[in-house]
């Protein structure tokens, strides 16, 4: 012992690097250790009475119990997760139908905007900028149902040649006085599959699908 301290007991903080910093939340062991230091110390002549002791081990119980149960939640997400992403690479060389509302403008040629009509109606169409500004708004006519195309030029409403880029677009009708759109969609083989923050994308004719916009996969 050197002035009273016992050397063996003494550890510096500096020479144990891995307990310099301090613990964030109260896990099991340090709560078991906060116990047992109450037990130790505790006053003789007024110890702990059983329904205080029983509350303290409660506790300690559903912190072990929460703590276990959420590693377990934790193991099922990832299991999940790793199941999610072998049934996506399933997907790859499939043929797709996707929702979209996205056309890219080339040289003064656009995608092709497809959509489907269920029964004949007047169709209208829309196309904003990538700053959301409308651009071009055209009336269709009326139009029979099943699967039709639109392709534009790039020409804006005000005859100005619009420069290469995405654009966002709107097929929609009136019903009732009020404005129903219609879904554009995209459809392809699907070239590969990506997993970016949790979610899935397929990639259909260079472009990248949330796999909730898939509304029909066929074989080739």
């Amino acid at each position: 012992m050197i002035n009273g301290i016992n050397t063996l007991n003494y550890i510096s903080p500096t020479n144990n690097p891995t307990d310099s910093e301090p613990k964030k939340e109260l896990d099991k062991d340090a709560f078991l250790k906060i116990l047992m230091t109450q037990l130790k110390y505790q006053d003789p002549t007024n110890t702990m009475d059983d329904k205080e002791f029983i509350s303290q081990m409660s506790q300690l119980s559903s912190t072990e119990q929460i703590m276990n149960m959420s590693k377990s939640f934790q193991n099922m997400v990832s299991s999940q997760m790793n199941l999610f992403k072998v049934q996506a690479s399933n997907l790859i060389g499939k043929n797709v139908v996707v929702e979209t509302n996205k056309i890219n403008l080339s040289g003064g040629f656009s995608d092709a905007i497809v959509y489907n009509l269920e029964e004949p109606t007047k169709v209208y169409v829309d196309i904003y900028d990538n700053k959301d500004n409308l651009v071009y708004t055209k009336d269709l006519g009326i139009q029979d149902e099943g699967m039709k195309t639109f392709n534009w030029d790039g020409i804006g409403t005000n005859g100005v040649k619009l420069p290469d880029g995405e654009y966002k677009y709107d097929v929609y009708t009136y019903k009732d006085g009020k404005k129903v759109k219609i879904g554009g969609l995209d459809g392809g083989k699907v070239d590969a599959v990506q997993f970016e923050d949790n979610q899935f994308y397929v990639l259909v004719n260079g472009q990248k699908y949330s796999t909730d916009k898939i509304i029909e996969i066929s074989e080739i």
